[in-house]
């Protein structure tokens, strides 16, 4: 007799809009509402030097990052090392192009990015095993690393000189973020080499996310761990993977910050994780991981970087910029954790 209005109920449960959902459409909506505000405040916002040239582009490398997190966020992880890691890989580029001068322009331009790329999948890779393998907390494993690979970084320069890449190479190697193509061949829309980057990592981010079995077995073991090792799939091997191709993330970001500016620091950076985590978690990706998406970090994203363009405009300084970006971090993980309270209390 209980089972007849039960599936009604059910049924009703489906259509109902997921927390993710709404919570995507309000950061879209708020989205919409600051660039309405942005367009009567400002004139050059719409514009397309401001939104593609300038928005999209100093955000890439950002966005190239944030498909690594929310990988590693999925799976129930979390990752405070990229930040260090961009160093590192940042400094990397630049010795390998000064070690590499002497040969041919893009023969030390592939050096420098093979070798930048090992190392920030190395990088990754040891945050993975001591996690997945050695059962470190992921709070306590890489905000350790975050440490050891920003020492690593000021070794590397000497105690924190600033290194620059030589003018045989760097003439090549500046292409990468100073490169670009012109949209319907408009020499008045322009579209910078980093867009296209990170186009080509979020598709393919997507696509393994979404269409491959690795990608079902991340969301598996951040929804349950336990139960996915009991299904038979090795937990280990997929949580270590996704902080692995995190630190491959870290590693084309930083071929493009290097490309950009032509130096690097030990001490650049500082912050980025926090922008990183931010644009994530403001998307809807939840900390315990086990749902999530890469277009919603991509919302997130976009809401972070517009705010961040407009902070000056507004006469915003500097100064007040990071309470910005800590409330608005505060008041969506409190929205999260208050909503999927009443949820669970709402099935009991």
């Amino acid at each position: 007799m209980t089972a007849e209005p039960a599936a009604p109920a059910a049924r009703a449960e489906k259509r109902k809009p997921s927390f993710q959902l709404i919570q995507a459409a309000s950061v879209l909506l708020l989205l919409a509402a600051i660039c309405a505000v942005a367009a009567v405040r400002t004139e050059t916002f719409f514009t397309w030097r401001n939104l593609v040239s300038n928005v999209l582009t100093n955000s890439a490398a950002l966005g190239i990052i944030a498909c690594g997190m929310t990988l590693v966020m999925i799976a129930g992880g979390f990752d405070l090392s990229v930040a260090s890691s961009t160093a590192v890989c940042s400094v990397v580029a630049v010795l390998l192009l000064r070690a590499a001068g002497g040969q041919a322009p893009w023969l030390a331009v592939g050096l420098a990015i093979a070798g930048t790329a090992l190392v920030g999948t190395l990088l990754g890779g040891v945050n993975g095993v001591l996690i997945s393998c050695v059962g470190v907390n992921p709070f306590v494993t890489t905000l350790s690393t975050m440490l050891v690979f920003r020492g690593i970084a000021l070794i590397l320069t000497h105690g924190g000189q600033t290194l620059g890449a030589p003018d045989s190479a760097y003439g090549a190697f500046r292409g990468i973020y100073w490169g670009s193509i012109h949209l319907l061949g408009s020499r008045a829309m322009p579209i910078k080499v980093p867009i296209l980057i990170f186009l080509g990592v979020f598709v393919l981010s997507f696509c393994l996310l979404r269409f491959t079995r690795f990608g079902h077995y991340v969301y598996a073991v951040g929804g349950n761990e336990n139960a996915s090792w009991l299904a038979g799939i090795n937990t280990p091997l997929v949580k270590a993977a996704t902080y692995t191709l995190t630190g491959l993330a870290c590693a084309i970001a930083a071929v493009i910050y290097t490309s950009m500016s032509r130096y690097a620091q030990a001490e650049g950076h500082l912050g980025l994780e926090m922008l990183v985590i931010a644009s994530v978690i403001v998307g809807g990706t939840p900390l315990g991981g086990g749902s999530g998406g890469l277009g919603y970090s991509l919302i997130g994203l976009l809401l972070l970087s517009v705010i961040e363009n407009l902070l000056p405009q507004f006469g915003v300084q500097t100064e007040y910029h990071n309470i910005v970006r800590g409330l608005i971090i505060l008041v969506v993980v409190t929205i999260d954790v208050l909503v999927r309270g009443r949820g669970k209390k709402a099935r009991r």
